[in-house]
């Protein structure tokens, strides 16, 4: 009975199979250990006497040399003939059954090793000034060092030894005396090794089978399926569950939620990655007991990230958002202990998707609640946003799959429009401009991309992706300047930073790319953002604050962060003619930028009348159709639509 008990417990299988795989690897470890004791100590007595002989033989080509005098000793050895056999006579002197090869080499100006003298036999001879091929950074290590150096080769039945020798000139290393050497493994060791291998295949065999046991036994019993889909951390479920479960899920019976962390990044820099498990651990329990046990399911998607199916009837949503305000609530009452005295308050976002039935897929209503989710960050953080049925925002955007496929097959593109010196009318840099073509080729504009996508992951791969073109279009004409426009969220990315970073080690490229970021409370309040937004300021970037007038307007940021250009939001130049009020903003803005020594871009330049109207007012830069329309010197002939 016990036995059948064992058997169909997949847990005490699964305790087996550790058992076994850590004897495993406890003997892997040991022969590693008995192996490195013995060819230890076997390099030991053997090497002992060829260092003796190789230091006393690098003494003795030294005083050779001495004849030298200042000359340096790399010439002074080409030019004579009869030194380099006298030297080569040494050479030959060390050559024993187990001593090989005795070389004497020097680095050329081109960091080459070559030979100078080598007294190997003549068939293995090789020519003065021939190449010498290193393979180990101990060779460069004794220039640094001026201390000779041992580099061991494992081989199958031997182990090969290389020692170096300086020889120093003028507190130089001029010279390296190089002796190769070997010495044969003790063949019971390789038949003891042999014989523990043969064990250990032994033993993945019998591990092998019970995985077998183990398979068909998880199989059977999928009820136990269950812990896989367990976060270890905060246990709830993670994101292997939602993957097995998404096609199952009854988007009729449930609201759908997503809730993020507020500034975790900030918590995990401040207090380290432990306090930062601490709070999401107790963030977890806090949800958890917010919820019903039984009606709603509760999902860690990544990172800070939660998702919450709150149980609904499909025409009552009271009970499911009382669900989500009692979260959002619980989480803003806790204190969250660093340690035993002192806490801190943590805030969340949430985004809700009230209606996810009326989307075809799980994957399509959870983008709508991410939406919401966004749009709660971007209105400030610690809020709840519900998703606005009625906007038609994404009704006809590209989907996500087909942006992706895009970005695979290479059709994500730049258009570029010309942004003009108002004093020269001449184009004094470009604004890169995203597209995609679409398979019929036609030219898919952002609002049927950025929808889709914002709040997501694929954002940031459409940065890379406008980052790279714009990075070959710089490297192809030395002469044109290009803005870039980055998200919020750009600025704090590890990824992002780290592409920007590699292109400043060309300060021809950061010099001539700007970054535009479109000002909001993200930018203006987040620290790291403002750190970041410096050090690329330091690497030679520019930076741009767009559509400036249209939001947060933070006065005092722009001097913060030394913006060098700010781009005056298109809607407010569109009514500059008609409304005093916007042409009061507009002349504001301007005098603020010229004693802060900001240039000012206006962008939606239409018309003469409204060019002439900015022109009066000193701005420096213009922008619009006016003068140009966004082009593209990869396709022609497309539609737009």
């Amino acid at each position: 009975m016990k036995d059948k008990l064992f058997i169909k417990n997949p847990l005490r299988i699964i305790l087996l199979t550790a058992f076994i795989s850590s004897l495993l690897l406890l003997l892997l470890y040991g022969i590693t250990i008995l192996e490195n004791k013995v060819e230890k100590k076997m390099v030991e007595i053997s090497i002992f006497d060829v260092i003796s002989i190789a230091r006393n033989d690098a003494t003795s080509i030294e005083r050779i040399l001495n004849n030298a005098k200042n000359e340096d000793y790399v010439k002074y050895i080409e030019k004579d003939f009869t030194l380099q056999k006298r030297i080569e006579e040494h050479l030959k002197i060390l050559l024993t059954k187990n001593i090989k090869y005795a070389y004497l080499l020097y680095k050329d100006e081109k960091g080459i090793f070559r030979f100078l003298v080598d007294g190997s036999k003549p068939a293995e001879k090789a020519t003065i000034n021939q190449k010498f091929d290193i393979e180990s950074e101990k060779w460069f290590n004794l220039y640094k060092t001026k201390e000779p150096q041992l580099i061991m080769h494992k081989l199958l039945h031997e182990l090969s030894i290389t020692y170096l020798v300086p020889i120093i000139q003028n507190g130089e290393v001029k010279l390296i005396l190089a002796i190769d050497f070997s010495i044969n493994k003790i063949e019971d060791i390789n038949e003891m090794i042999t014989v523990i291998k043969n064990v250990i295949i032994g033993i993945i065999l019998i591990t092998f089978i019970f995985l077998i046991i183990l398979i068909i036994q998880t199989f059977k019993y999928s009820v136990m399926k269950k812990v896989v889909y367990i976060d270890k951390l905060t246990n709830v479920y993670n994101r292997n569950y939602l993957q097995e479960s998404e096609d199952f899920i009854n988007l009729n019976d449930y609201v759908l939620a997503t809730l993020d962390i507020d500034f975790f990044k900030r918590v995990n820099d401040t207090y380290g990655h432990d306090i930062g498990d601490k709070i999401l651990k107790d963030v977890a329990k806090i949800i958890l007991k917010s919820t019903r046990t039984k009606e709603d399911i509760v999902i860690r998607y990544g990172g800070e990230e939660f998702v919450i199916l709150a149980k609904a009837r499909r025409n009552d949503h009271a009970s499911a958002l009382n669900i989500i305000e009692r979260i959002y609530k619980n989480i803003q009452k806790n204190k969250f202990y660093i340690n035993n005295e002192n806490y801190i308050n943590i805030t969340v976002s949430i985004g809700v998707n009230l209606v996810p039935f009326k989307s075809k897929t799980f994957s399509e209503a959870f983008k709508l609640a991410d939406i919401a989710l966004y749009s709660a960050k971007n209105k400030g953080r610690n809020t709840i946003e519900i998703y606005d049925e009625n906007e038609d925002q994404i009704a006809n955007c590209l989907s996500i799959s087909e942006i992706n496929e895009a970005m695979d097959e290479n059709r994500v593109i730049c258009f570029y429009q010309g942004i003009v010196d108002t004093q020269t009318k001449e184009i004094s840099h470009y604004e890169a401009l995203l597209r995609i073509v679409d398979k019929d080729g036609t030219i898919i504009t952002p609002d049927k991309i950025l929808p889709a996508i914002r709040g997501t992951f694929i954002l940031r791969n459409i940065t890379k992706c406008v980052l790279d073109i714009c990075y070959k279009r710089l490297l192809e004409d030395e002469k044109i300047k290009i803005n870039v426009n980055l998200n919020p969220q750009d600025i704090i990315n590890d990824s992002i930073l780290s592409i920007l970073i590699t292109y400043a080690e060309d300060r021809s490229v950061s010099n001539r790319l700007g970054l535009e970021l479109v000002e909001n409370e993200d930018i203006m309040t987040c620290l790291d953002a403002k750190e970041n937004l410096s050090m690329l300021k330091e690497l030679g970037y520019k930076i741009y604050i767009d559509d400036f007038g249209s939001g947060y307007s933070n006065f005092i940021y722009l001097t913060e962060i030394k913006t060098d250009y700010i781009k005056i939001d298109g809607n407010i130049i569109k009514r500059i003619l008609e409304d005093d009020v916007s042409f009061l903003l507009v002349k504001s803005i301007v005098a603020f930028a010229k004693e802060a020594n900001i240039k000012v871009i206006v962008e939606y330049v239409s018309s003469k009348e409204i060019f002439d109207k900015i022109e009066s007012l000193g701005i420096e830069y213009s922008q619009g159709f006016y003068f140009s329309i966004p082009s593209s010197f990869e396709t022609k002939d497309l539609v737009v639509r």
